[in-house]
């Protein structure tokens, strides 16, 4: 979601909420300005917060020919949004290279969430087809990044992809963690890493209970964690371009402090995601129930236009507060008042005691 978040600042002006209420007394519907494809479940590691339960690929996912018609050549149509590719991990897949090709010939941007494992193998391409950002996993130093990655050697690989991506030029490369409560109370040692690592920025996420992580519900921070990497992230942004991401939802008037744009949730509004089945959904959830039809029986283009009436019109609570990440909120677990003020621990009631990594 970090990508989403950054590609989201063009459409998050004044002048786009007050276009959207003009389009929306007119039943017409703002174009997305990024699309997610979680283009595979596949992936060779297994860490315990992937909200896809990344591991086998899944049963029909879209071949390349399908994302190539069904997907890209619908971007066109949508005005070119950006493409951002996910996985599970997207460079297993050997027909990526192809989709990736097709896109920047119909000129359509594209950007990568990666952990980096495949990147230097594939440089060749992303010199010939740039991407306009790329984020790479780095979720602590290296014991403990190797270690919740389930794979030795996973942190070394990810700093030399972000190195190899910086060395071909590509125009913004973001170092992504997702905060835990394992690794919360490591971000002032990881800080140094990131600093000197080549990366652009540094995205700071926040664990959301889908996927596996609905399982690992212990791994969310506590109350007293977020306060204190949400004051981390401030004192450091003078130092180096460190942002919130969507998870933590709006700091109101400090959000100038925590980000470069004030935050509004894009979810079904200015962004979308497309699951490796084809599922259209409003973000990165994993329920079924989100969906708002697939890409194989009805376009894209006309799935956005007519779908997530609920988070444009207005009148559902929790879908049409921009001020709040759907994603958390509709797992009851809002981190806004915890870390930007003296609101509920979110762990609070819902989640099992920790038993491995920091404490509060």
């Amino acid at each position: 979601m970090g990508i989403l978040h950054r590609l989201l600042r063009n459409g998050k002006s004044h002048m786009a909420d007050v276009e959207r209420a003009l389009l929306g007394g007119l039943r017409l519907v703002r174009p997305p300005v990024a699309v997610q494809w979680i283009s595979t479940s596949a992936c060779e590691l297994t860490c315990p917060h992937c909200y896809s339960q990344a591991g086998r690929k899944s049963r029909g996912e879209l071949t390349a020919a399908e994302a190539k018609r069904l997907i890209v050549d619908e971007l066109v149509k949508l005005g070119r949004p950006t493409l951002v590719i996910a996985g599970g991990e997207a460079l297993l897949r050997r027909d990526l290279p192809e989709v990736i090709r097709y896109a920047h010939a119909r000129r359509v941007p594209w950007a990568l969430h990666s952990h980096g494992g495949r990147v230097e193998a594939l440089i060749d391409l992303f010199e010939k087809c740039p991407p306009v950002m790329v984020a790479i996993s780095v979720d602590g130093p290296r014991d403990y990044h190797d270690r919740f990655r389930g794979r030795a050697g996973s942190f070394d690989a990810a700093l030399r992809a972000i190195r190899a991506l910086k060395r071909i030029g590509c125009r913004e490369v973001v170092a992504g963690t997702t905060v835990n409560r394992q690794n919360a109370d490591q971000l002032a040692d990881l800080f140094p890493i990131v600093l000197t690592s080549g990366a652009d920025s540094w995205g700071l996420h926040l664990v959301t209970p889908e996927g596996r992580a609905s399982e690992q519900r212990s791994l969310l921070p506590t109350a007293a964690q977020l306060r204190r990497v949400a004051a981390f992230a401030r004192r450091m942004r003078p130092v180096f371009h460190i942002e919130l991401d969507n998870e933590w939802g709006s700091a109101g008037q400090d959000d100038c402090f925590y980000r470069d744009d004030r935050f509004v949730c894009g979810a079904g509004r200015f962004s979308c995601v497309i699951s490796a089945t084809g599922e259209l959904m409003p973000c990165t959830t994993t329920d079924p129930r989100e969906s708002q039809g697939n890409v194989r029986d009805r376009p894209l283009s006309m799935l956005w236009t007519e779908g997530f009436q609920r988070f444009r019109a207005g009148d559902a609570s929790i879908e049409s507060d921009e001020d709040d990440c759907w994603l958390q909120t509709r797992n009851g677990c809002s981190c806004r008042g915890a870390a930007f003020g003296e609101g509920p621990d979110p762990a609070a009631h819902r989640f099992v005691p920790i038993t491995i990594g920091a404490g509060a």
